[in-house]
């Protein structure tokens, strides 16, 4: 079966069918099963002992880390011919919405399963995957992930951490620090970063035990209260030839397509956190008396409900229709044989651009409803005493872990003019894009954005990011889009595709259920997709009006805005859209339509 979204950045040229795409409510009995076993697993064995966990109590962390191993949490994402469960990429996304429940489990479980295990999984040798994997899957061993260095965050490739190999040729000796590093205060094990001879960006295996390697003590954070996170450091710490994983020189392989899978599933995570956000307010709103009534009747309560609603609903799109584009590249690849790490990372390198937009969607509806339920508590959201202040302070590394949500702009539209670069080479003249759009819509030919699938609006905003796109790089050249001045160019025509990739992927998802479920239901859906495109057409607008106020001035200025205004549609009512989400997402205690909750 081929798919439209095959290939990386190809929602923006190109029609793609709702039958395509992938959405929460496609999730079978196995992954929902899955899904209910870490609940319970939360729910019953880490929630009783949450005062330890965030006191950082030894004995109750690793007696859980070890049940968490017998859940086969780890085993997860591990060929089966390496001893592993090799779940679906679904099937991962879907085992990404419980963190939000695990506390300070979450980074310890999810943080050694992805960025700590993974690395070791695609470019282990047979020797190293003997000596680390299996105890790594069975929760004797815990690695954690070793990259941010104090002048180097962002800029990854310019860590200063040294090797050199000795005189011998048999060990590698590092120097230097690492800051940041999740679960470092019980690893046994990392996957650390340092340059060969000063150059050479190389990944190394060292082990906790290694003399010269030191642990600092635990940072103190903003959130995720009882999480290890602290500063290592590095001094003449002798490392066997036999643990360089991967290739000298070739780091940065293991650290990019770490992330790249990382991105997609904190996009997952933070999704579920928005979810969780809306469910807290929507219980509260509606208990809470305020001048005689719940405040739930009140209109601008209302409307937080009903936009944290919308948000998360496309944050839940966005991320399992980014999933399901892995999905499908990797079920292509089924000859009857195993899928080999080589092909896995390509498929996850093919979509990367998606990852940064999933992942900044995500991570920034999170935090936005995790700011929305404080206010909706008023006072008492302030207080520790209640869910909203913890959410609060722990949504907001979301937008920070994985790469920052600046840096995630940057490359996702780099990523983009490369591909579209691609496709023009392959094509030939593709002025604007629009050879696999359809013509021009005047505003009265435009569908109505009320429709399921939204498919004029949705057009529309192709076009015009396209437009700004083609008009951008014209304008600036290669070189003027790498400079730094010009990055905010990058971040609004990123925040254009962004917005777009969300918009798309709810009116696809409410299109595909079309006919399916109860009425209500269906209407519910069909409200979201609207309130999901009016927010993303408010942000379009003022995105492409900024870049095109940088392009263009006096007469030509206003002419293109008018052209602008000609293309879009215009802005829904939504007021009445809103009341009948928030009402039904209150009656409903917070629950959204399909899903997994």
């Amino acid at each position: 079966m081929t798919h439209s979204g095959e290939h990386g950045a190809s929602f923006l040229t190109g029609p793609v069918r709702p039958a395509d795409v992938v959405t929460p409510d496609d999730l079978g009995a196995e992954e929902r099963m899955l899904v209910r076993s870490l609940v319970d697993f939360a729910e019953r064995e880490v929630a009783p002992a949450m005062d330890r966990l965030v006191a950082r109590d030894p004995e109750t962390t690793r007696s859980l880390f070890k049940k968490g191993a017998e859940l086969g949490i780890f085993m997860a994402e591990v060929p089966e011919e390496m001893g592993g469960l090799d779940l679906s990429v679904l099937a991962i996304t879907a085992m990404c919405s419980p963190p939000v429940e695990f506390g300070p489990m979450s980074q310890l479980l999810y943080g050694h399963q992805g960025i700590g295990m993974l690395p070791i999984v695609n470019f282990g040798t047979p020797e190293q995957l003997e000596r680390y994997l299996g105890p790594c899957m069975e929760g004797d061993m815990l690695s954690a992930f070793a990259l941010t260095e104090p002048g180097s965050g962002s800029d990854a490739m310019n860590i200063q951490a040294r090797a050199e190999l000795d005189d011998a040729g048999t060990h590698y000796v590092l120097n230097g620090s690492k800051q940041w590093i999740t679960n470092a205060g019980w690893a046994d094990l990392f996957v650390l970063f340092a340059k060969v001879d000063g150059e050479l960006f190389t990944a190394f295996l060292v082990e906790r035990n290694t003399p010269g390697l030191t642990v600092d003590e635990p940072e103190h954070l903003l959130g995720h209260d009882g999480s290890s996170v602290n500063a290592l450091s590095l001094e003449d710490v002798r490392v066997p030839v036999e643990n360089v994983l991967g290739e000298v020189g070739r780091g940065h392989k293991v650290a990019f397509c770490t992330l790249n899978m990382g991105r997609l599933k904190l996009a997952a995570s933070s999704a579920a956190g928005a979810r969780m956000a809306l469910q807290v307010a929507a219980r509260y709103a509606a208990e809470r008396v305020q001048f005689g009534v719940p405040i739930a009747t009140f209109g601008l309560i209302k409307r937080k409900l009903a936009d944290m609603a919308a948000r998360a609903y496309a944050a839940d799109s966005v991320s399992y229709r980014t999933a399901g584009l892995v999905y499908h590249a990797l079920e292509a690849l089924d000859d009857g044989g195993p899928v080999t790490p080589e092909q896995r990372l390509k498929a996850l390198a093919e979509f990367s651009a998606e990852c940064a937009l999933a992942k900044v969607y995500a991570s920034e509806a999170y935090n936005h409803s995790a700011d929305e339920a404080v206010q909706v508590f008023g006072g008492y959201g302030f207080s520790e005493e209640y869910p909203p202040a913890k959410m609060y302070r722990d949504s907001r590394i979301s937008r920070i872990y994985e790469g920052t949500n600046e840096i995630s702009r940057l490359y996702a539209q780099r990523t983009v003019f490369r591909k579209l670069a691609g496709r023009h080479d392959e094509a030939g003249p593709a002025r604007r894009g629009t050879d696999t759009l359809e013509q021009p819509h005047t505003p009265k030919e435009l569908p109505d954005s009320k429709s399921p699938s939204g498919d004029g609006a949705i057009t529309a905003l192709k076009r015009l990011y396209l437009d700004l796109a083609d008009e951008t790089a014209t304008r600036l050249g290669a070189e003027g889009l790498k400079d730094p001045d010009n990055q905010q160019f990058m971040a609004s025509l990123a925040d254009i595709a962004m917005e777009v990739f969300a918009a798309e992927s709810v009116a696809l998802r409410v299109a595909k259920l079309e006919g399916g479920g109860d009425q209500a239901d269906a209407e519910i859906r069909q409200a979201l997709a609207t309130l999901v495109l009016n927010l993303a057409l408010e942000r379009i607008r003022g995105e492409a009006r900024a870049v095109l106020s940088e392009l263009h001035q006096g007469e030509d200025l206003l002419l293109r805005l008018r052209e602008m205004d000609a293309l879009l549609p215009a802005p829904e009512a939504v007021v009445g859209i809103r009341n009948r989400v928030s009402d039904w997402v209150v009656e409903r205690a917070g629950r959204l339509p399909g899903g997994i909750d």
